[in-house]
């Protein structure tokens, strides 16, 4: 091999490391560049889950995170805003929102969610400059329209809050009574006329009031004092309604207790008492703790439990008096453009009673829709499974010991005038088979309402 022969084989092992590792070098940059664009997605999309879940904390961190590695990446910093306006960091939520506005000065609907955030800090005054901006981009919207909204703002996010509702309407009922067909029976072996117990149908009129409060411990507390009074009366035509007391009904209720709501959880526990009363002539009384927790999966998917234990007292019938309880769990679901809803869920329920064979228990099955239909109408069915078992008879004529099964199924239609009042038709259709003919009973209800809330 000669030396001119060496030096050209040099030459030309240089020449291709020299323009071989650039290209090499270049490939694996793209290669990592393309890794890290691929892990900021899955964050993003990690990010979104989490807010669309309800865990707005996570969320909010995780998007914070994302902000560092790319402050220019405006999906990002919209997903910052809305993360920490569900996080309670509402300064955030504000500087985010303003970053935002400065690319996109003409975004009506940024501005719309920077007055949500503003009456969140308790800063109407801000908001209202933010809805003055709506109302001059979308060029749709009234100062009437979006005063309306920050109404709505403040009286939802306001330290204090009441609200209620005040209904009236009339009614026709089949079985004002829930007696059976008749008044002759067969109770065990013998064959009996019971007075006045057969069904008596009677057309009645009703009213009821319904106020709720809450009173936060401070703005970003999540804790609050919470309240409910409720009255019912309830009146029927028909006079032979009188002589079983059931011609005239009134129902009070009143409670207190403590609530903690987060960004998607939201648990309370209350002392009630209530009385519900015939006629001034008898009634039935209970107290005790009441408890409800709410765990919204994600915006669409709740999950919600319920339980409560009372003490009950009868005024003419004390063998009846005794401690009474259930637990349910219940599911909401939110479908469709309009929210429409979805409820679906059960609930266990024991008594005890003085008199052994009072007490029972039992299980209940509920199936509700609620569609939300064109011009504020609002279609809800429903359908209900209750069954009862009884520690003993019916009466002491009987051995068999009481079982019922209950049937309830129903439709209501409301339409809604204004923001204000609503008004509405619904149908009731209950069936109750039992192994007493004293409780075997069908039920027509049919009832128009009004309704004014505040």
């Amino acid at each position: 091999m000669t030396t001119r022969m060496i030096f050209f084989g040099l030459a030309v092992l240089i020449a291709f490391v020299a323009f071989s590792t650039p290209a090499a070098a270049s490939d694996m940059t793209d290669t990592t560049d393309m890794a890290q664009a691929a892990a900021l997605e899955q964050d993003k999309a990690a990010a979104a889950a989490l807010l669309e879940k309800g865990d707005a904390t996570q969320a909010y961190e995780l998007y914070i995170n994302l902000l560092r590695a790319d402050p220019d990446d405006d999906i990002v910093v919209l997903g910052v805003a809305r993360a920490a306006a569900r996080a309670r960091r509402w300064n955030q939520a504000v500087m985010a929102y303003e970053t935002l506005l400065e690319k996109y000065p003409r975004d009506a609907g940024l501005y719309s969610e920077l007055a949500n955030v503003y009456m969140l800090l308790d800063d109407r005054e801000a908001a209202e400059r933010s809805m003055a901006m709506v109302r001059s981009l979308d060029g749709k919207s009234t100062r009437t329209d979006t005063d309306r909204i920050l109404d709505i703002l403040e009286r939802r996010y306001g330290n204090f809050q009441f609200y209620g509702r005040i209904r009236t309407g009339i009614q026709y009922d089949s079985n004002a009574n829930l007696g059976p067909a008749s008044d002759d029976l067969d109770l065990g072996d013998w064959q009996v006329t019971v007075r006045d117990a057969g069904a008596k149908g009677s057309f009645g009129m009703n009213l009821s009031a319904d106020m709720y409060l809450g009173k936060r411990f401070s703005r970003a507390s999540p804790w609050w004092l919470v309240g409910d009074a409720n009255v019912f009366w309830r009146g029927h035509a028909n006079p032979d309604l009188y002589n079983t007391r059931s011609r005239e009904a009134k129902w009070l209720r009143g409670s207190a207790g403590l609530r903690r709501s987060g960004t998607s959880t939201m648990a309370e526990i209350r002392m009630k008492a209530e009385i519900f009363d015939f006629h001034f002539y008898q009634n039935v009384s209970s107290y005790g703790p009441e408890g409800a927790f709410l765990w919204a999966v994600t915006p669409d998917r709740h999950l919600i439990v319920r339980g409560n234990l009372e003490k009950r007292s009868y005024s003419r019938d004390t063998p009846r008096n005794g401690l009474a309880g259930s637990a349910g769990l219940y599911g909401r679901f939110f479908f469709g453009a309009g929210r429409n809803e979805l409820h679906l869920g059960g609930r266990y329920t024991a008594v005890g009673a003085e008199k052994r064979d009072y007490g029972h228990n039992g299980g209940e099955l509920t199936a509700r829709l609620q569609f939300k239909l064109p011009r504020g109408f609002e279609l809800a069915p429903s359908l209900s499974y209750t069954r009862l078992s009884y520690n003993g008879p019916a009466t002491v004529l009987e051995t068999e010991i009481r079982r019922d099964n209950r049937w309830r199924t129903g439709v209501g239609l409301t339409r809604r005038i204004n923001t204000s009042w609503y008004m509405g038709v619904g149908y009731q259709y209950t069936n109750n088979r039992s192994t007493s003919s004293l409780y075997i009973y069908e039920q027509h209800l049919i009832n128009t309402e009004i309704v004014w809330s505040f």
